[in-house]
């Protein structure tokens, strides 16, 4: 059974609400169940972050970084030849 949630809004958000669900072909009504929805499913809201995160995930990739250390055979199975005895 569906039930009815009402929050004031200002008139110019609301406006510019329509419009995003507008643009995005979803009309505001299911816009608000999608985000009850996710809020629920995620246990939060998403946040807006200010600044970007200074976390790396690896380093930047430096050329020939991998000098020597690559080689390009020139059988295909001549790699997995090198590696015969683990496989057995």
């Amino acid at each position: 059974m569906a039930v009815f949630i009402s929050a004031p809004v200002d008139e110019a958000v609301k406006e510019q609400f329509e419009k995003v669900c507008e643009n995005r072909g979803v009309s505001p009504p299911d816009a608000i169940g999608i985000f009850i929805a996710n809020a629920v499913a995620n246990n939060g809201f998403l946040k807006k972050t200010t600044t970007p995160s200074k976390k790396r995930i690896r380093p930047p990739f430096q050329y020939d970084s991998m000098a020597g250390k690559i080689w390009m055979a020139d059988d295909f199975n001549a790699p997995l030849d090198d590696f015969k005895e683990y496989m057995e």
